[in-house]
């Protein structure tokens, strides 16, 4: 849905739409990372991390990591992911 405001377009999208974009689970996966404190993490630790903000899919995993690797901000190898330096 479209709102148009004196030249300025606006866009509206549902609560749910929001949480499973592709930004939104990069957001969490860094929130993730951060939280855990370590500098390698695992894809399971992440995806429990997931799970405690109600995101249990794991294609949402795969979207999230892989918005986050086409940004340049993650790397990973096998099931470890760390944030590039």
């Amino acid at each position: 849905m479209y709102f148009r405001m004196k030249g300025v377009i606006t866009m509206m999208i549902n609560s749910n739409t929001a949480r499973t974009s592709a930004m939104y689970i990069g957001y969490v996966v860094l929130d993730g990372i951060r939280k855990l404190n370590k500098d390698k993490v695992s894809i399971y630790e992440l995806s429990d991390c997931l799970k405690k903000k109600g995101i249990k899919n794991s294609r949402q995993l795969i979207i999230g990591l892989t918005f986050l690797y086409s940004v340049d901000i993650v790397e990973f190898e096998e099931a470890n992911v760390w944030i590039k330096k």
